[in-house]
């Protein structure tokens, strides 16, 4: 009798597969590709010659939402016929998401230092290496974790156009309950909770401590945040295609 393939293994051959599927559309890896340029270009325009401020920074934070999101948002629920038959032939649901996750990570990555890179032409970020790298990190961080969550939409979602419907929809939460639009109403009891459940949060304080005296607790609390947020969608995800199976 023929063994299943172990998690690694199916692993690797889920990443190559991914990874081809992208790189087979031009046209979709184009749009990746500007998306975070076209981003950090009106950073930059809109902070001109200028060091990032608490708004630029913000925005910074949506941008990594947003793409991250997006990118994932359609991944499981556009392929939900290929996944049903592979699931009857024993793919391993957490190989499946890991796969989808790594290669939306390293895309978020690229996408961060493109963004950086593009603002940076046009205003001044900070000139430590240090702060860049930090700023870097938590861009990338944040991207993942919105990754997660548009995987998460997309286990949930009936069809391609639903999912992306569903990515404004969740933003929202994420750029109302700030604490740079809300001000003194953040300290109020349900805004305060819903602050700290939004990925904008983590990332904005992250970005805002880069180019200070940087405060290593608080930026490791960032991180540990926005990791805790990874697991828990890739979990919610990884339920929801198990509780299809039964």
């Amino acid at each position: 009798m023929r063994r299943r393939p172990g998690f690694r293994a199916q692993l690797d051959v889920l990443i190559d597969r991914v990874l081809a599927v992208h790189m087979g559309s031009a046209g979709t890896m184009l749009l990746l590709a500007a998306q975070a340029p076209a981003i950090g270009a009106c950073v930059g325009l809109a902070w001109r010659a200028a060091s990032p401020t608490a708004s630029a920074h913000f925005v910074m934070s949506v941008a990594a939402v947003w793409m991250g999101c997006m990118n994932a948002c359609t991944a499981i629920v556009q392929e939900r016929a290929v996944f049903d038959r592979e699931r009857m032939f024993d793919l391993d649901i957490r190989a499946y998401l890991l796969s989808k996750l790594a290669v939306l990570a390293t895309l978020g990555a690229v996408q961060a230092a493109l963004l950086l890179a593009s603002a940076g032409a046009l205003m001044h970020l900070p000139a430590s290496p240090r702060a860049l790298a930090l700023e870097f990190l938590a861009l990338t961080a944040t991207s993942a974790a919105a990754a997660a969550l548009g995987l998460c939409i997309s286990a949930f979602a009936k069809s391609a156009q639903g999912a992306v419907v569903i990515v404004p929809i969740l933003l929202i939460p994420q750029v109302v309950f700030s604490k740079l639009i809300l001000r003194e109403a953040i300290e109020r009891d349900v805004p305060k909770w819903l602050h700290r459940l939004t990925l904008t949060k983590w990332c904005f304080e992250a970005l805002e401590n880069a180019p200070n005296d940087v405060k290593w607790l608080d930026q490791m609390g960032a991180w540990a945040a926005l990791a805790a947020w990874t697991a828990v969608f890739f979990s919610v995800a990884a339920f929801k295609l198990r509780l299809d199976d039964s």
